[in-house]
């Protein structure tokens, strides 16, 4: 984006290194790093998929603060769990097609009487389109924008981090997409997330320290140097 390259043009400028610090969880879609970027990242498997053999590239493993912060909630008790599935809308994404994150959504939704709560960023004449065919289709739609920290339904959604929060507050919580491409398919092992109709998938592994101190830490170091 336009900050991070006057970013990067400044660096290289001023001599000065180029860090990238991951905030989200890495698509095929994902730009590439910038050259001679030192990436924190999520985890050693994230920061292998993204630097992808190159050799201009450093990384450290920092953890994620998003996961770590959803740790910090309170485990959700077992009895508190609701029935009804809660589909995590994506339709705003470019990574598929607009008709495949809709036919998948339908498809689940209708299927497991489940309810849809939109993305955010759904707020295109398209997106609200689809939404009033959901509501006379009789699919429930989550308008109530609650965080999603304070919902005990059971989360489905194609490849959305809310499955790796709720999984970590002890929420039952899958992916699920009737025809996943590959790269759908190596995203949902490389973050450990179970398909619908298995088991649940189990919270990631968070590191001994806040990711946030983590970073502090290394640049405050690389600024000293």
């Amino acid at each position: 984006m336009a900050w991070g390259s006057a970013a990067y043009r400044f660096s290289q400028r001023n001599e000065a290194q180029f860090v990238t610090i991951q905030h989200g969880l890495q698509t095929p879609y994902a730009p590439p790093l910038a050259f001679g970027t030192h990436l924190l990242a999520f985890s050693q498997a994230d920061a292998d998929f993204w630097i992808s053999g190159r050799t201009d590239v450093t990384a450290q493993v920092v953890g994620s603060q998003l996961f770590w912060e959803a740790s910090q909630q309170p485990a959700v008790d077992p009895a508190e769990i609701l029935s009804t599935p809660l589909f995590l809308g994506q339709m705003h994404g470019a990574e598929l097609p607009r008709a495949s994150f809709a036919y998948s959504t339908l498809k689940f939704t209708r299927e497991n009487k489940a309810i849809y709560r939109p993305h955010p960023s759904e707020k295109d004449k398209l997106s609200l389109l689809t939404h009033g065919l959901m509501d006379r289709l009789g699919i429930e739609v989550d308008r109530s924008q609650r965080p999603l920290n304070q919902v005990n339904n059971p989360i489905v959604s194609i490849f959305s981090t809310g499955v790796l929060e709720a999984a970590i507050r002890g929420v039952p919580a899958w992916v699920y997409h009737p025809h996943p491409p590959q790269w759908l398919q190596d995203f949902w092992e490389r973050y450990g997330m179970s398909p619908w109709g298995s088991e649940p998938t189990p919270a990631p592994q968070l590191p001994s320290r806040e990711p946030a101190e983590t970073i502090a830490h290394i640049l405050t170091q690389s600024l000293e140097n």
